[in-house]
């Protein structure tokens, strides 16, 4: 699983947000902001630069065709960014890399890569972000806890005390990279993107694709559900607006006879690169890219007025 941490999937993400809108594309809460018209067609001279950030669910490894430049980051060319960015004629930087934490946005290190944070500066418009899963090892221990259940002799997982340690140090390091952003390029509007939900509801079993024991999908869940809590929770202190995935994604699971995401053994197409094992699909992305232009729409709105 690239690096075995690769990404993560917040979903539920912004629990609790007050002045969240409900919008028809369910799964989005935003806070009003003011700042510049990202409308598609928007006539500027130069399209508006907009800068994405994350791990591996911002990546989209395995999806589409792959970005040759990218390396070991294996970025799509159809990940969500990508979609909006052709939708609303944008200039996009894609920083997104399998496996990366928030350290790697905020100081680098991934195989000496820059911090993606780099790539953000007064000229840019849109930043998105999703981050958080490999800080606290969700599609790691999800894909441990699956090689365990199948009798696999060498699965790595990281115990429930050292999860529970890195959980606490994730709001810290969220609220940094929101306020770096706002540092290095005041005039642009940021968006976080939760993860989408591999993993049924809490009151469900599991599946074939997703082969647990009952105690260890639980334990996911729970993991899950904390994770898209504290996304949503920094979005709200902060005044981010956040893509809720895991209501998007809500019956849309590994489980699901319309996934957004892939099981535990993705299906091969010949001649396209190989998805990865509890990661976003190509439906997914589009969901995403399409509530993500949605958001946008709804906070232009908001602008107008204010």
């Amino acid at each position: 699983m690239l690096r075995q941490k690769l990404m993560l999937t917040p979903g539920r993400a912004a629990v609790g947000i007050g002045a969240a809108l409900s919008l028809a594309v369910a799964g989005v809460a935003a806070q009003p902001l003011r700042a510049p018209s990202l409308a598609a067609g928007s006539g500027a001279t130069r399209p508006p630069k907009y800068v994405s950030m994350g791990s591996s669910y911002a990546a989209g490894p395995g999806v589409g065709r792959l970005d040759g430049q990218s390396g070991r980051c294996r970025r799509s060319l159809s990940n969500y960014a990508h979609l909006l960015a052709a939708r609303r004629n944008l200039n996009l930087v894609d920083v997104g890399c399998s496996g990366a934490t928030t350290a790697d946005i905020l100081q680098g290190s991934q195989d000496g890569l820059r911090p993606q944070i780099d790539a953000v500066d007064a000229d840019t418009r849109l930043v998105t972000v999703t981050v958080g899963g490999n800080d606290v090892n969700y599609v790691g221990n999800l894909v441990g806890y699956t090689c365990r259940h199948r009798g696999g002799a060498t699965c790595e997982v990281v115990s429930d005390a050292k999860v529970d340690q890195r959980f606490q140090a994730l709001p810290g390091s969220l609220r940094q990279i929101v306020a770096e952003v706002h540092r290095r390029a005041p005039k642009a509007r940021l968006v976080m993107i939760g993860y989408l939900p591999v993993l049924p509801g809490s009151e469900t079993l599991g599946c074939a694709a997703v082969p647990l024991s009952l105690a260890d999908l639980r334990r996911m869940q729970a993991i899950y559900s904390r994770l898209t809590d504290v996304i949503g929770s920094v979005a709200q202190e902060t005044g981010t607006p956040v893509v809720r995935s895991s209501v998007i994604g809500s019956g849309h699971d590994a489980c699901s006879a319309q996934p957004f995401v892939t099981g535990f053994e993705p299906p091969v197409t010949p001649g396209w690169p190989s998805l990865v094992s509890y990661h976003p699909n190509q439906a997914g992305m589009n969901r995403l890219a399409s509530a993500l232009d949605e958001t946008l729409k709804v906070l232009r709105n908001q602008n107008n007025k204010h």
